[in-house]
C-alpha cells in the first residue's frame, strides 16, 4: 500500500472541509433553498485543497497463554514503522498496556492473524511464547 492510500474504509479524505459543507448544504436544504453551482464549487474547491493523509502500518504481536482473545498475555511487542526500529518481545515485562487481545481490539488494534486453533501438539512441547497473535494499526501521520 503506498501511504498516501487510505485503508480499505473511508479515511478523513477532507473530512472537516466536506462534513461543514454537508451541515451547511443540510442547513440550506431544511429552510427550502436550492443548492446551486456554487455550493458545488465550493465543495470542489475544499476537496482539491485538503492533502491526503499518509498512513503508516503499526504491528502489535501479543502472546496469549491460549488462542483465545479473552486469554492472559505473556508478552507482547510493538512495531514502529521508523527507520532503524529494533522491536524484542519481552516476556519479564509485567505492566503491558493490554490485558488480552480483546483489550487492544478495544483500543483500536485490528487482528491480521490468529493463532492455530487446532493444534496438534501441546504448546509446552514447542519452543514458543503463548498463541500469537498479529495485529495492526494503521494511523496516520504528517511526514
Amino acid at each position: 500500500m503506498d501511504n498516501h492510500s487510505p485503508p480499505s474504509t473511508a479515511g478523513p479524505v477532507a473530512a472537516a472541509p466536506v462534513g461543514a459543507w454537508v451541515d451547511a448544504a443540510r442547513r440550506k436544504l431544511r429552510a427550502g433553498d436550492a443548492l446551486g453551482e456554487a455550493d458545488l464549487d465550493r465543495l470542489l474547491a475544499d476537496c482539491r485543497g485538503a492533502r491526503p493523509p499518509r498512513w503508516r502500518q503499526r504491528l502489535l504481536y501479543l502472546h496469549a497463554v491460549t488462542p483465545s482473545i479473552y486469554a492472559s498475555l505473556v508478552a507482547a511487542a510493538v512495531h514502529e514503522p521508523v527507520a532503524g526500529s529494533v522491536t524484542q518481545i519481552d516476556p519479564e515485562a509485567a505492566d503491558l498496556p493490554w490485558r488480552n487481545v480483546h483489550d487492544a481490539i478495544v483500543a483500536g488494534w485490528r487482528v491480521v492473524h490468529f493463532p492455530q486453533q487446532r493444534a496438534p501438539f501441546d504448546d509446552r512441547e514447542i519452543d514458543l511464547i503463548g498463541h500469537e497473535f498479529i495485529l495492526e494499526k494503521l494511523e496516520v501521520y504528517d511526514g
